[in-house]
């Protein structure tokens, strides 16, 4: 008889909801990268070597596109910190909401002004996408799955192989069930990186709805995580 998976090393709506963030995290870095002059709003180490490179080359109209970025997305955690710490699923409930925000407030603001190549709108485009991921940075902390982000994955990768590689060498009693979940949330924003790719070059309003979209799912799983079981009747 097969011995059932301990409950902490089952994948479950957790699972879901970070590999639904990890979806609008690399949409929105590939559609900042491709449409918002080279910039990432997202991952703020490769926007931090993008404002390097600018500065070191003395361009600096690009340099502040990083510097937008980089204030957008510490504005955006500032306001996902001041949340009380009251309750944690209501505290997530509302982290999702302030992102769906402003993920919907980019897509708004794409529908009327396109992807200007430099001026004021391109940095409020810039800072309002940058914002939201903050905001989802802090969001993805209150999913409480250890060693899994939604906005930067190094750490993760780093992580992930010296799990495997502690395992195969068999040290100690190395469960590598984490490494399972690090690696699906790898896959899935290097999917949904591909994904947006493609719809930029063939359906780019879905494109750019697509961060959205991904919140909003989330939202939504979370929302009936948070019903309560009924008891069933025998």
């Amino acid at each position: 008889m097969n011995a059932k998976a301990p409950d902490s090393e089952r994948f479950d709506r957790r699972d879901l909801i970070l590999g639904l963030l990890a979806i609008a995290s690399s949409a929105t870095d590939v559609i900042a990268f491709v449409k918002l002059q080279q910039v990432f709003t997202s991952a703020m180490t490769g926007n931090t070597a993008l404002l390097g490179l600018a500065l070191g080359q003395g361009n600096l109209f690009a340099a502040i596109h990083s510097i937008v970025a980089l204030a957008g997305y510490i504005t955006g955690v500032a306001l996902g910190a001041v949340i009380p710490l009251r309750n944690a699923h209501r505290d997530l409930l509302m982290l999702l909401c302030i992102e769906a925000v402003f993920l919907g407030a980019f897509f708004a603001q794409w529908q009327v002004v396109g992807f200007p190549l430099n001026g004021a709108w391109l940095y409020c485009l810039i800072a309002t996408s940058a914002i939201g991921m903050g905001v989802q940075s802090v969001a993805a902390r209150k999913v409480n799955l250890d060693g899994i982000p939604t906005v930067v994955f190094t750490s993760t990768l780093t992580s992930l192989v010296m799990t495997l590689m502690h395992a195969g060498m068999r040290r100690g009693s190395i469960s590598i069930f984490t490494a399972k979940r690090q690696l699906l949330a790898f896959l899935v924003y290097g999917c949904g990186a591909a994904m947006t790719a493609v719809l930029l070059l063939h359906a780019i309003g879905m494109a750019i709805a697509l961060p959205l979209l991904a919140v909003a799912a989330a939202l939504l799983v979370h929302i009936r995580s948070m019903r309560p079981k009924k008891a069933c009747s025998r």
